[in-house]
């Protein structure tokens, strides 16, 4: 079975960086725990898998990321707008279940508790 590495990303800029290096055409988006994870899985050479994954608490208000290429303006649009060669759209994948990983790969940050003082 293939190890799966998990990198967590800090914003959807560095996720819509990836993207455009790696020239990725669509983003996996997965809820688990009232987290909403969007990833991008990544097939290693030999046994090694890598996922990029970008975790928030309220989902991204769209079906596409656009990433405008000459000013490097990013958006989430509900809808597919063509015709501007500066625009690239990324399409986000509604995953509802899979067995390519573990959903433990994911390092999901619960809320802490805080605890009571004893009085």
């Amino acid at each position: 079975m293939p190890i799966t590495k998990a990198i967590k990303l800090k914003s959807l800029e560095d996720l819509v960086n990836i993207i455009v290096a790696a020239q990725i055409p669509l983003v996996h988006h997965l809820v688990i725990e009232d987290k909403h994870i969007y990833f991008l899985p990544f097939i290693g050479l030999g046994n090694v898998g890598i996922i990029y994954y970008l975790e928030t608490s309220q989902p991204l208000d769209g079906k596409y990321i656009v990433y405008n290429k000459f000013n490097g303006k990013i958006s989430v649009e509900k809808e597919y707008k063509g015709g501007d060669t500066r625009l690239t759209h990324v399409p986000i994948v509604e995953v509802i279940d899979q067995n390519a990983f573990s959903r433990k790969t994911f390092r999901i940050e619960k809320k802490k508790k805080k605890k009571k003082e004893k009085k």
